[in-house]
């Protein structure tokens, strides 16, 4: 070897050492940074016989990384309906707890029975009235939660649809300027993290295919293959809250649609799920409760004309079979025995439009109410309740059916989390930083720096010896 080659090879040496310390210093600084991928330098021989670092590469596992967001997208879908619905069966309660629904018809049917057994006592005709108005206040306050829940899960879609797009812009901005960063560079590989930032972010809000054409521009698609980003080119997606549809420009990528390219995971579908389909079962649920005990009511009450409201009422009218959307949000007991009206409790023995106090002992008509609480409800099978199930039994069915469903959708996200991060974990372990190893390979590094150091000193050594000779 010539003293100009070993000079070539040590000076080069020494730059590729100074370039490697660089590079793994900044993955010792940024270990502990969200969404950083350590980065490992490619050295190779060049022409003249030295080394260089030809590329600052990321590690990273493309099959990995796919399958982590698939499986985020999974887990955010169901994390979604789960958060969703735990807050409202708190609220709704359970049997036994003497709040639910159940505990309060428990309640009145209990009031009811000490009445027709005492039909002449003003305090069994009170108990059964107040039974009755804490009955109608559960099913109200239940509607209402119900309502303010998808209030709320309408807001949530609001803002994920917000950082949905704002995302995609960001994409389709770095794919703009993807042409400024040279590739194999440090700077490049910070604008690739950053783009699977923004890509990991897209993959919880929707189900993604992702593609990167030969020039490296990245094109984000829904599970369903309507394109949300082709290059610089952003569909925005737009909600319909009164249809409850999604679009990406103009197509249609409403969730669980048959016939859609839609959306199929993420945090989207699972709020789409919640305002599509569960919720308004819920309600539908409520509010044939309501009308169960309001026709009940109405049919077994002898004293009542055609039109006459019952002891339960809606909003102070008799039940309109065209008006059944949110009747649960306005089940009231009637003004003629409510403690806010007239406060004629006697009319619970006689009969809502009695015209005067009937005998004191004739249980007649509170034992034809107590009668007409085992005839079946005849639920809409959207409720997903048997149309047989009774009055009385109604609101122990419904409530079994709530909390079922709280359950199913708690055990598939506890499935959907641990894939998640068991998928996350073996990512991490191939993207993260392992500080033991940086500061092994600085060793490395600086033996290398050491020997090339003292190559360059034995080459000034050499040509001083002989420029002295000359």
């Amino acid at each position: 070897m010539s003293l100009s080659s070993a000079l070539n090879t040590a000076g080069t040496g020494l730059a590729t050492a100074q370039a490697q310390t660089r590079i793994t210093a900044d993955n010792i600084a940024n270990a502990m940074t969200p969404g950083y991928v350590k980065r490992d330098a490619v050295i190779v021989t060049t022409a003249s016989g030295g080394s260089a670092v030809s590329e600052v590469r990321r590690d990273v596992d493309a099959a990995l990384v796919r399958m982590a967001r698939t499986e985020s997208g999974k887990m955010a879908r169901q994390e979604a309906i789960q958060e969703g619905l735990t807050g409202y069966t708190l609220y709704l309660g359970q049997p036994g707890d003497g709040l639910s629904p159940a505990d309060k018809f428990s309640t009145f049917n209990t009031a009811m029975t000490t009445l027709v057994n005492m039909p002449s006592s003003t305090g069994a005709q009170s108990a059964a009235v107040y039974a009755a108005e804490d009955l109608a206040a559960s099913i109200r306050g239940a509607s209402d939660t119900l309502g303010s829940l998808k209030v709320e899960v309408d807001m949530e879609i609001r803002y994920e649809v917000a950082d949905l797009n704002q995302a995609l812009y960001d994409l389709a901005d770095l794919n703009k300027n993807l042409r400024d960063y040279d590739p194999g560079t440090l700077e490049a590989a910070q604008v690739a993290d950053t783009m699977d930032g923004l890509l990991d972010r897209v993959a919880e809000i929707v189900g993604v295919r992702i593609t990167e054409s030969s020039d490296g521009l990245i094109s984000v698609y829904t599970n369903g293959g309507a394109a949300l980003l082709e290059g610089t080119q952003v569909q925005d997606v737009t909600y319909a809250p009164g249809e409850g549809r999604f679009f990406a420009g103009e197509a249609e990528i409403t969730p669980d649609r048959d016939g859609i390219r839609g959306v199929e995971e993420g945090s989207l579908a699972g709020l789409a799920e919640l305002n599509g389909d569960i919720l308004p079962r819920f309600q539908l649920q409520l509010d044939e409760y309501a009308r169960g005990l309001i026709e009940a009511f109405e049919g077994a009450d002898a004293s009542l004309s055609a039109g006459e409201a019952g002891l339960f009422t809606d909003n102070g009218d008799a039940f309109d079979a065209a008006d059944l959307d949110g009747l649960a949000s306005r089940i009231r007991v009637n003004d003629a025995v409510s403690q806010s009206g007239d406060s004629e409790v006697w009319r619970m023995r006689d009969g809502m439009s009695a015209t005067a106090p009937g005998d004191a002992a004739d249980a007649t008509q509170v034992q034809g109410f107590i009668d007409a609480l085992d005839a079946p409800v005849g639920a809409d099978p959207d409720t997903g309740i048997y149309a047989g199930v009774s009055v009385a039994d109604f609101a122990a069915e419904m409530i079994s059916s709530q909390s079922a469903e709280r359950a199913r959708v708690e055990s598939n996200y506890n499935a959907a989390l641990s894939a998640a991060e068991m998928v996350q974990a073996s990512r991490q372990n191939v993207e993260g930083v392992s500080i033991d190893d940086e500061l092994q390979q600085l060793m490395l590094i600086e033996q290398s720096y050491a020997a090339n150091s003292k190559m360059l000193t034995a080459v000034a050594e050499m040509l001083d010896t002989l420029l002295a000779a000359v």
